[in-house]
């Protein structure tokens, strides 16, 4: 009976591509999903900036190839500011924008809005792959008040204390809000894995930890993600990548590699229909990389 339904299955979904020209990727009926969290750089390598139209879109076309490339089922985008529909096009992907910043890519179609707090900083969105599984994902951006990953100075002279202090109660208060609407608005869904991704502008206090204290130089217990961790998500990354790699784990910054190395883009998920089973980041691609932040990529499947 299992095998039947497979083939069942199968024949559906070739007559849907014959059909409808839909893109089927063979593995998706029961493969992994791949979710990418990524700040593409004011819309992909400063493409909002770009006063050519033809330089424009041969930067979003940049970002895209890079998107398929990782073979990723849905996106987390950050700095989107109007690459996204050229972008989403691009890939014959579902575009999902909220505000100007944050917005949601998917192979899939968006089965529901799911958005919470301000629109420059979360959107929302319910997918629902061919078989069923069905992701809550969750783009979000936090901000940042102190520059404690960017200037290789910045930490001079100071106590993690100071550096937790300086990272401001603006910015936890800001992500528990994000959380208590996404656990509010996702409450009701049965057999769904939450997922928030983005930018979170924070270090991780799973990176500066005693074990790791001679690549990082101090234990830090940084409240941002603390916070995601208190409410029950986990750091898919860290869960694949146990073993903390400052080089090979850093997300900012691939174009600046006179800043400050440090991971703080993040894909956390919550949920037991999916587990994490691989975790990369990505900073290559053909050419130049077109952003100053490395994408995340997780592939998530049955545990």
């Amino acid at each position: 009976m299992r095998c039947f339904r497979f083939l069942l299955v199968a024949s559906i979904l070739a007559a849907a591509t014959a059909v409808l020209g839909v893109p089927i990727r063979g593995d998706e009926a029961a493969g992994p999903i791949r979710v990418l969290a990524w700040n593409i750089w004011n819309g992909g390598d400063e493409a909002k900036n770009e006063p050519s139209p033809a330089r424009k879109i041969e930067k979003q076309k940049r970002v895209a190839e890079a998107i398929r490339a990782s073979g990723a089922d849905v996106v987390a985008m950050v700095e989107t500011y109007g690459s996204g529909e050229t972008i989403a096009r691009e890939l014959g992907f579902h575009f999902h924008p909220r505000g100007t910043n944050v917005s949601i890519l998917s192979r899939w179609p968006i089965k529901e809005d799911l958005s919470v707090y301000k629109p420059f900083h979360c959107v929302g969105a319910l997918v629902e792959a061919p078989d069923g599984r069905r992701l809550a994902v969750y783009s979000v951006w936090i901000h940042y008040v102190d520059d404690v990953w960017t200037d290789p100075h910045s930490r001079d002279g100071r106590t993690p204390a100071d550096l937790i202090a300086k990272d401001g109660p603006s910015r936890v208060t800001e992500v528990r809000a994000i959380l208590d609407g996404v656990t509010a608005k996702t409450a009701a869904l049965t057999n769904a894995t939450v997922i928030v991704a983005g930018d979170f502008n924070s270090n991780s206090h799973l990176d500066y930890t005693e074990a790791a204290r001679d690549q990082y130089g101090l234990v830090v217990d940084w409240p941002v993600t603390r916070t995601v961790a208190e409410a029950g998500f986990r750091d898919a990354y860290r869960v694949c990548n146990p073993k903390v790699d400052r080089k090979k784990d850093r997300t900012w910054s691939p174009r600046s590699p006179d800043q400050i190395q440090d991971r703080i883009d993040f894909v956390f998920w919550k949920g037991d229909a999916l587990a994490p089973r691989s975790a990369t980041m990505i900073d290559q691609a053909p050419g130049r990389w077109p952003s100053d932040h490395a994408a995340v990529l997780v592939e998530f499947a049955a545990p």
